[in-house]
């Protein structure tokens, strides 16, 4: 028996939505699980971005995904002996594009597939949430689209799902690393009443962006207060990069999640003058940087 299953690159906070807004975008990592019994099971392949860095076996991200999908599901049949694992990852690893959150979600649904799918897409939406602990990544990596989340004190989770704009989504992404850890320990511990006040109206302006298709809201909804500023602080030339995607012609552009990837929401006819922009001012401060221009993707993890 064999799966493959391909989840989307996620994009979090979008500005202001910290730990509350994600999106799907389309780039996306790959992962395949092969029951081969009889000796012939073990293999862990790596390819693509991951091939060097990602560990294999019991350490791999992805391998402790599907061991918690297996506990839930009750199903004991299957070990890294007798599964043949390959992780074909396109998703730039630690840039804020949520890289873990694909594998954790991938993992679940191999294993799920594994089992005759007896898990729906929200609860496998709910378990990636408990291991990840933050919804905003892998709940759109669950269902595709524009995603607000909330993670209840009880632990479980609501979740709306915001019309999906017709607009490019211009990355760029450094050749340094901002491991999440590291950029959530930077945070204040306490925030201005000010500031909270700020990023409230700013997430007005992007939801109202989002329902009613006026892109001109995006500029002040991907505003923020609460974490970029802190974030900014480990990535040169931040603030110079989101004014030149603005004064380029995007709607809106922010950090994508931890960073130290940023992001930009644009018409398709604007996406090359943005991202060209967006690259001038990483070169002056010698900064290589990897660049895509995707579009939102709309179906979350899929069998393929």
């Amino acid at each position: 028996m064999k799966v493959r299953m391909r989840v989307p690159a996620t994009t979090a906070n979008l500005g202001p939505g910290f730990d509350v807004f994600g999106a799907a975008l389309t780039v996306y990592n790959e992962f395949q699980a092969e029951y081969a019994a009889d000796g012939l099971g073990g293999k862990f392949v790596l390819k693509g971005e991951g091939k060097k860095s990602l560990p294999k076996g019991e350490k791999n991200l992805l391998w402790q995904s599907m061991q918690e999908a297996f506990k839930v599901l009750k199903e004991t049949k299957y070990n890294l002996k007798n599964l043949n694992i390959t992780v074909d990852t396109g998703i730039p690893l630690s840039g804020g594009l949520g890289s873990s959150a694909s594998a954790i979600v991938g993992g679940i649904a191999l294993a799920n597939a594994l089992c005759k799918n007896k898990l729906s897409k929200p609860q496998i939406a709910e378990l990636a949430v408990k291991i990840e602990g933050h919804p905003d990544n892998v709940v759109p990596a669950v269902f595709g689209g524009v995603c607000v989340c909330a993670k209840e004190d009880d632990g479980h989770g609501s979740i709306v799902h915001l019309p999906v704009p017709d607009l490019k989504v211009v990355l760029c992404v450094p050749s340094f690393e901002l491991r999440t850890k590291r950029s959530r320990q930077i945070l204040p511990k306490t925030v201005d009443l000010k500031d909270v006040v700020f990023n409230s109206s700013r997430i007005a302006f992007l939801t109202a962006a989002f329902c009613t298709g006026d892109w001109t809201l995006l500029e002040k909804g991907m505003q923020d207060r609460i974490h970029q500023p802190y974030r900014g602080k480990m990535i040169p030339v931040m603030d110079g990069v989101l004014k030149a995607a603005l004064d380029n012609g995007a709607y809106g552009s922010y950090l994508s999640g931890s960073g130290p990837t940023i992001a930009a929401l644009c018409d398709s006819k604007k996406a090359e003058d943005v991202k060209k922009a967006m690259v001038k001012v990483w070169k002056k401060e010698s900064v290589s940087v990897k660049t895509y221009i995707l579009d939102f993707d709309k179906k979350g993890v899929t069998s393929i």
